[in-house]
């Protein structure tokens, strides 16, 4: 019987290698379309961007009352 220890350790190393296989294909995509580096990749980048893209809204309307 494996302790519950190695489990928990076993997961976690499956986690960390799903997480990196994960900002693989993130870094992959952002050679294909040319980006480089420009905005982190992985789900930092995608959720930076989340985070301008409604402030950018919000200012231009905003602008577009003036």
């Amino acid at each position: 019987m494996v302790p519950m220890d190695e489990t928990y350790r076993m997961l976690g190393r499956e986690h960390e290698a799903d997480l990196e296989r994960e900002a693989q294909k993130w870094r992959r995509a952002d050679e294909v379309r040319g980006r480089g580096h420009s905005v982190p990749a992985g789900p930092e980048g995608v959720r930076r961007q989340k985070r301008v893209y409604p402030v950018l809204a919000r200012v231009a309307a905003f602008v577009a009352r003036a």
